[in-house]
């Protein structure tokens, strides 16, 4: 009577914590002053993305209004750098808006799931119920923590490169600004401008040259920190998860036959 009892005490705790989860946690989960520093640190990336998707195109112009075909080449790379740009802007708006969504439905389904399934195991022979509980919960918290943690990572390289990215949108912004100024001297010079051209293309390629440069450092530094450590982070998880749970990698492969399935059954005796 008294197991019974402290059985049932257990099961309205383990429902009241569904409860909970699922109504005020959930919704406080998915409040934005609750993710207020990643969001910070994700609208950071997403304007210095911003950024250099808009210098990537002026820079592109400026040299593109080179006489000649010299850096015509040149032009059309740099205008390359605003689609991958804009590519990673997408990761960054995704990761905003799933930073919300994940938590939502982590203590919103996941973990009231697993507080009523640990709830019914108390009563249900086998107790498979308790197991399956402890990987809804470790699979809810997983999916709340791993955007925050990816962000964490990735802001500890970002702030050590953030010099070096910032110094390449100055430099794109001063060439554009150069350019403009040398066209506008130029158009004031009138007959000069035939003695001048020369210099002034081969001036202008190699710093646009130097420009392509530091836009791929700047690329790769983007990639790394908005898409690839995140993705790290959730391969990590996901490992992490499977060596809790106990969940088996090799249940996703096809399946392997015996030595005996491939050897064929031998004639019965006295067969010709």
């Amino acid at each position: 009577m008294e197991r019974n009892l402290k059985r049932t005490l257990i099961a309205l705790l383990l429902v009241l914590l569904a409860v909970i989860s699922a109504l005020p946690v959930a919704d406080l989960a998915a409040a934005p002053e609750t993710h207020a520093a990643t969001i910070a640190s994700i609208d950071d990336k997403t304007t210095t993305v911003l950024k250099l998707t808009a210098v990537s195109a002026l820079a592109s112009t400026a040299v593109s209004a080179a006489p000649g075909d010299l850096a015509t080449p040149i032009s059309e790379k740099l205008a390359d750098f605003s689609e991958y740009f804009l590519l990673i802007l997408c990761v960054l708006f995704a990761e905003k808006y799933l930073l919300s969504l994940v938590g939502y439905g982590a203590f919103r389904v996941l973990v009231p799931l697993a507080c009523l399934l640990a709830a019914a195991s108390l009563f249900v022979r086998p107790r498979t119920l308790r197991r399956i509980a402890g990987k809804a919960a470790v699979f809810g918290l997983a999916l709340f923590l791993v955007i925050p943690l990816s962000i964490r990572a990735s802001d500890l390289i970002y702030g050590v490169y953030q010099d070096s990215i910032n110094a390449t949108i100055a430099s794109a912004e001063q060439l554009s600004e150069e350019n403009v100024a040398e066209e506008e001297a130029e158009e004031a010079e009138g007959s000069t401008i035939l003695s001048r051209v020369s210099e002034s293309v081969t001036s202008l390629t190699d710093r646009a040259a130097n420009m392509v440069r530091r836009f791929v450092e700047t690329l790769a530094i983007m990639i790394v920190t908005s898409c690839l450590i995140p993705l790290l982070v959730l391969v990590f998880f996901f490992w992490l998860i499977k060596l809790i749970t106990g969940m088996d990698p090799a249940v996703f492969l096809p399946p392997r036959h015996s030595s005996e399935a491939r050897t064929p059954p031998a004639p019965p005796a006295g067969s010709a």
